[in-house]
């Protein structure tokens, strides 16, 4: 499954974030629908947080945690949300188990994965 982001134009796998610009926002399309990503670090907290915004402004998600190898807003998933499943993982370092400043947008980035529909 190939996914288009829209500020670059190229078929993609993942979400590229670029963590010299954190905290940002800007637009992806998902298969699609097109959300609004703002991207933030929480200096107290030590980690890196979403928020999900659909076109029409509603807050889907509001500073949710990036964890290593977990779903993007899995526990708060309805069918407004995203259809692909958004994972922060490293494909090439098995090493890894969290989400760094010096790590997220390299080796770590935020895969998308077909979600299964039962």
């Amino acid at each position: 499954m190939a996914l288009q982001l829209i500020d670059l134009g190229n078929e993609v796998t993942y979400i590229d974030i670029d963590t010299e610009k954190v905290p940002y926002t800007f637009s992806v399309k998902l298969i699609d629908k097109t959300f609004t990503l703002t991207v933030k670090y929480n200096e107290v907290g030590g980690f890196f947080t979403v928020d999900l915004i659909t076109t029409t402004g509603e807050v889907l998600a509001f500073g949710d945690p990036i964890r290593y190898g977990r779903p993007l807003f899995g526990s708060i998933e309805d069918e407004r949300f995203p259809l692909p499943v958004i994972i922060p993982q490293c494909l090439t370092d098995e090493d890894i188990s969290t989400v760094t400043e010096g790590n997220f947008g390299k080796a770590v980035r935020l895969y998308l994965h077909e979600r299964r529909v039962e």
